[in-house]
């Protein structure tokens, strides 16, 4: 083992690939990079089909607000904001009047967005498929670490 002295970086591990963190950020990175590139060609950033399929999930469950898509997602409002923004002026989002609260608007899924959410979301599923399949079996349970993570 080397001795702290030796290393670089006061650091716990032996390099970076004993680092958990550095670990999922590499992976992230991959992953974010495949997301990307298969769903260029519908338009789309993954940040805004997670906006959009979102949107879609909840329609008609809730009046959803830009604070509540902010929750929902784990984006912070301003990048919610911008999303919504984008996704407007595209046509697949409209905000409406609330319903009970004057101030707010509601943002609903329009018929163009809702046909771009069902096609993204296949894409994004098949891009997930194929970017977890080396785990094998061990998917679900990266999938229960994940949801610990979260909690």
């Amino acid at each position: 083992m080397t001795s702290a002295s030796n290393k670089p970086l006061p650091s716990a591990f032996e390099g970076p690939d004993d680092s958990p963190g550095y670990l999922l950020w590499r992976v992230s990175n991959n992953w974010q990079r495949e997301q990307r590139n298969a769903l260029q060609h519908l338009g789309l950033t993954h940040t805004q089909f997670v906006v959009l399929a979102v949107a879609s999930w909840f329609a008609g469950k809730e009046a959803l607000t830009q604070i509540r898509l902010s929750q929902l997602t784990g984006s912070d409002t301003m990048t919610i904001s911008q999303v919504v923004r984008v996704l407007e002026k595209e046509g697949y989002l409209a905000r409406i009047p609330h319903p009970k609260d004057t101030r707010s608007k509601v943002i609903k899924v329009t018929k163009a967005g809702q046909a771009l959410a069902k096609i993204a979301v296949q894409v994004v599923e098949a891009t997930d498929n194929k970017f977890f399949m080396p785990l094998g079996d061990n998917g679900q349970a990266l999938m229960t670490l994940f949801q610990k993570l979260l909690k």
